[in-house]
C-alpha cells in the first residue's frame, strides 16, 4: 500500500487527477457557477478522462521496468549458481608474532655479528660497521611494532628498548677509524671537552648498554621459543 501511494505522489497523472477533483467540487459548490455546471462538468469528465489515460500509461511502463528488473535478477542469480565459488587454495601462513620473531632473529643472531662480538669482547677496543647495521636497521624497522602475546610483547620492548640506546650511543660516542672505515672506536680523550675522564664514563656507559642489549636478545630469544614463534 505504501508503495502504491508513493506511486502516486511522484505520478503527474494521479497529480493532475485529484487537482481536477478538487476543482470540480468547489465549482459545484458555488452557487452562481450552476448555470455553467454541465460546460465546466463536460470539461473536467474530458480532464479526468486523459489523466486516467496518462496514469494507465505510466502504471504500465513501471510494471514493464519492474518485471525486466526480475528477469534481470533472476539471469545473474541463475549465472551464479552456474558458477559456483572458486576454490581457494589453503596455504599455511605464520602468524605475525611469528613472522615479526623470526625477522628480529633474523637480523640479530647469537651465533654472529654484534651479538656474538660484544659476548666475546666488551671492551669496545673496535665496532665493525657490518655488524652495527643489522642494529639500527632493526631500530627503524620496528619503531611502531607491538606483538599480540603480552609475554612476546614485553621481552620485544626490552629487546627494542636496549638497541635504540646502544644504537643511540654509537652515533653519539663512536667515529670511524681514519685508516679502516669498516672499523669504529670510541671518540678519544683528545677530541672531547671532558677529555679522557669522559672517554671513560662513555667507554663505562657503552659496555653497560652492550650487556643490556646481548641479556634482552637472549631473554626475546627465549620467550619466542617457549611461545613456539620459532623452532
Amino acid at each position: 500500500m505504501k508503495r502504491f501511494l508513493d506511486f502516486l505522489t511522484n505520478s503527474p497523472a494521479a497529480v493532475t487527477f485529484a487537482v481536477l477533483s478538487v476543482l470540480g467540487i468547489v465549482i459545484f459548490a458555488v452557487p452562481g457557477l450552476h448555470p455553467f455546471a454541465w460546460i465546466t462538468g463536460l470539461i473536467l469528465c474530458l480532464g479526468v478522462i486523459v489523466a486516467l489515460l496518462m496514469f494507465h500509461g505510466e502504471w504500465r511502463r513501471a510494471q514493464i521496468q519492474i518485471d525486466s528488473l526480475r528477469q534481470l535478477l533472476s539471469t545473474e542469480r541463475g549465472r551464479l549458481d552456474t558458477l559456483g565459488l572458486t576454490p581457494v587454495d589453503e596455504e599455511v601462513t605464520a602468524l605475525p608474532d611469528e613472522e615479526r620473531a623470526r625477522r628480529i632473529l633474523g637480523l640479530l643472531p647469537d651465533s654472529a655479528g654484534l651479538v656474538q662480538s660484544l659476548r666475546l669482547d666488551a671492551t669496545y677496543g673496535t665496532l665493525d660497521v657490518d655488524e652495527l647495521e643489522p642494529l639500527h636497521t632493526f631500530r627503524k624497522e620496528f619503531s611502531k611494532s607491538s606483538f599480540d602475546n603480552p609475554r612476546s610483547h614485553t621481552a620485544f620492548m626490552n629487546l627494542y628498548r636496549a638497541a635504540e640506546a646502544l644504537s643511540i650511543w654509537v652515533n653519539e660516542e663512536t667515529r670511524q677509524l681514519a685508516d679502516d672505515k669498516t672499523k669504529r672506536e670510541i671518540r678519544p680523550g683528545d677530541s672531547r671537552k671532558g677529555g679522557w675522564r669522559e672517554y671513560t664514563e662513555a667507554r663505562s656507559r657503552g659496555e653497560s648498554l652492550g650487556a643490556r642489549f646481548v641479556s634482552a636478545r637472549w631473554e626475546f630469544n627465549q620467550t619466542a621459543l617457549e611461545l613456539g614463534l620459532v623452532a
